[in-house]
């Protein structure tokens, strides 16, 4: 069947992840460790990152978990602190959040849109941090869809993210693709039942783990248009 739809992951997809959240993760962490190199060197360790390599480790939660997860994850370090009170420094950081596309988008997405497909995006980040993000990059517009983990329809790798897009544009799973950086990207397309599951390499994840969850691995989404063609 015809591919009508895209469900794109944000970071990692559309965003560069290291550029982008390292040094969001690094001043939250800096801000709760209140000078403590020790206590820093926790956090950091908690959410799996090198703060000396300034870079996320595999299976980093940052990188596949909700932005839940990472507080709660980041609190249990904290004993005089709780998630609320990490969650409030998160999204005071979110407000001077760095954007770095991993290639031109709007001229990118426009080209999909004129070719007739529906574009949506899905993430595990906050809804608003997404809204954010995809309106100083000048392409809110261009998305018929936008939702984070804490939009009502869970979080991947379920499946909810990939149906509710399907009811808001009309189509049915197996005329959408999924394009996102990390397995559980993937395994929400699987889960979903979408007609492709489509890997690129611009997040943490490396080519060898990505292959077996993908249908196809790009090296970044400017290669869409063309294979889609």
């Amino acid at each position: 069947m015809k591919i009508k739809g895209i469900l794109f992951d944000k970071d990692g997809t559309l965003f560069d992840f290291r550029r982008t959240w390292g040094g969001w993760f690094e001043q939250l962490i800096s801000e709760l460790s209140e000078g403590d190199a020790a206590l820093e060197q926790k956090l950091a360790r908690s959410c799996g990152y090198d703060l000396a390599g300034q870079q996320f480790t595999a299976g980093s939660i940052i990188v596949i978990a909700t932005a839940d997860e990472v507080n709660q994850a980041l609190a249990d370090c904290l004993p005089t602190k709780t998630v609320v009170d990490v969650d409030a420094a998160a999204l005071r950081h979110l407000e001077n959040l760095p954007n770095y596309p991993v290639c031109d988008l709007r001229p990118l997405l426009q080209t999909l849109l004129d070719s007739g497909l529906a574009l949506g995006l899905a993430t595990n980040d906050y809804e608003e941090g997404a809204e954010l993000q995809l309106t100083e990059a000048k392409i809110r517009d261009q998305f018929a869809f936008v939702c984070g983990y804490d939009s009502g329809h869970g979080a991947k790798p379920g499946a909810g993210m990939v149906h509710a897009f399907c009811a808001k544009t009309g189509l049915q799973p197996d005329q959408i693709a999924v394009v996102g950086d990390s397995i559980h990207d993937l395994e929400a397309g699987e889960i979903g039942g979408v007609a492709l599951r489509i890997a690129v390499l611009t997040g943490p994840a490396t080519k060898a783990e990505l292959h077996p969850h993908a249908d196809v691995v790009l090296t970044d989404i400017s290669e869409l248009p063309e294979f889609l063609a």
